[in-house]
């Protein structure tokens, strides 16, 4: 009778998910019924196991709209608290990576109380808090080399995706916006491919941080097959980039390449002036013209930034300590302000000055005290280690933390909500080899 009981109750929860089903079924339409019936299983993988979320989160980051993103990785921080309040799962101990990312946390909370648009802040603020905490979730559940392989493998695989899809863009030919281009001074420039990013520069953004995990893949393979992959799908990488003309784009990825070289393999260096010199000489005049262009301070690109750089000194002289509120929305409104014939731009092009300009000098302090103890710890104990693997996939992170800085001097890179999520999973990603090292691999 006991055990017909207990059948008996097991029975009524698939019973009562079945009647449920059918009423939604007959009520709802066939397409939001199949996203309903997905989204469930979905979340009862995820229950299963958090890793499911975390590798679905970043395949589809590129290819979903910002909304879509947040609230999924809304989602797989919440499953994930809700199995440590449960379930009894217990976060690993703390890291040196802690103060740094909560002090900065802090700032931004700050900047968003004190903000001139406090509801404008939130925009910002929901993302990165949200992208902190799906590092969070990644840091206390990839614990094993055979999983950080497994999500880096599936990180450049959804790039290789969207280098693809840019590809067939500029084999079928697309419109630019005319702000994306000088025509005039660079009138073979009349093809910039974007992808699902909706921009070229955003898309560069998006290859600078991954086209490095790509190469340290391909550098640390031994098996053929695998360095073969690898190799493809860096080339696919590095040519869509190229097409999206972003010259930032290109500045950052050779910096990233410097960077990497020397933590990895200064050797590679040695290459770098024949390469230069080879590209010179094969490249096509639409791309060797738009290179050039760096240096053309009469382009309207370039004349445009240092306007901007030059209009937001006086913001940022005004709101100096604190800013005037985190995100783009504050920003852009204190910017209009102050010069009312810029009213359309959205952000300054640079990162450090919009930065400054948000959350104040404090603000800025708090995020190159974090990036500079990331890349201390970093090279200290895991380039300076004695794993091969870590060390290689290290020095790709590392590379594409520093290409993306770097392209930062001339785009705001923590504007869109794609590249902001991106920027700190490399951080989240760099954050679990310091885990896997410090206490080994744990599979």
């Amino acid at each position: 009778m006991v055990v017909d009981n207990i059948r008996k109750k097991e029975n009524i929860l698939p019973i009562l998910f079945g009647i449920i089903f059918l009423l939604l079924y007959w009520k709802l339409s066939f397409k939001y019924f199949g996203v309903l019936f997905l989204g469930l299983v979905v979340f009862i993988s995820m229950a299963k196991d958090i890793r499911v979320g975390i590798l679905i989160g970043v395949i589809t980051l590129p290819f979903w709209d910002y909304t879509w993103n947040l609230l999924f990785m809304a989602l797989v921080v919440g499953t994930y608290l809700l199995q440590v309040i449960f379930k009894g799962v217990r976060p690993l101990k703390r890291g040196p990576m802690d103060i740094p990312i909560i002090l900065f946390v802090v700032f931004i909370l700050i900047s968003t109380i004190t903000s001139i648009d406090i509801y404008g802040s939130f925009r910002d603020l929901a993302f990165h808090l949200t992208a902190i905490g799906f590092i969070f979730v990644l840091v206390n559940t990839i614990r094993t080399k055979e999983d950080f392989n497994i999500l880096i493998t599936c990180l450049i695989i959804a790039a290789t995706m969207v280098g693809v899809l840019g590809l067939f863009q500029y084999r079928e030919g697309i419109n630019i916006e005319g702000g994306w281009v000088d025509l005039i001074r660079n009138p073979k420039a009349n093809i910039r491919i974007y992808s699902a990013f909706g921009n070229p520069n955003i898309l560069a953004e998006y290859l600078v941080m991954i086209i490095p995990l790509s190469m340290a893949l391909f550098w640390y393979s031994k098996r053929l097959s695998k360095k073969l992959l690898f190799f493809f799908t860096t080339m696919i990488l590095l040519l869509s980039l190229m097409l999206t003309l972003s010259r930032g784009g290109w500045l950052g990825m050779a910096f990233g390449a410097f960077i990497f070289s020397l933590l990895i393999e200064k050797r590679l260096l040695l290459l770098a002036i024949p390469l230069a010199l080879l590209m010179i000489h094969t490249l096509p005049d639409r791309i060797f013209d738009r290179f050039i262009s760096i240096w053309d301070l009469k382009d309207s690109s370039n004349m445009s930034r240092i306007n901007m750089w030059n209009t937001a000194l006086g913001v940022i002289k005004r709101n100096w300590l604190i800013g005037v509120g985190f995100g783009y929305v504050p920003f852009r409104i204190a910017y209009s302000t102050y010069a009312s014939h810029m009213q359309g731009y959205y952000h300054i092009h640079n990162t450090y000055l919009q930065i400054l300009g948000e959350t104040g000098v404090l603000g800025l302090a708090a995020f190159i005290f974090l990036i500079f103890t990331l890349f201390k710890y970093s090279i200290k104990r895991l380039i300076g280690g004695k794993d091969r693997y870590i060390k290689v996939m290290a020095g790709g992170l590392l590379a594409g933390l520093a290409g993306i800085l770097f392209h930062g001097l001339v785009e705001n890179i923590l504007y869109m909500p794609k590249i902001i999520i991106t920027f700190w999973i490399l951080i989240g990603l760099i954050l679990v080899l310091l885990r896997i090292s410090a206490e080994g691999d744990m599979g």
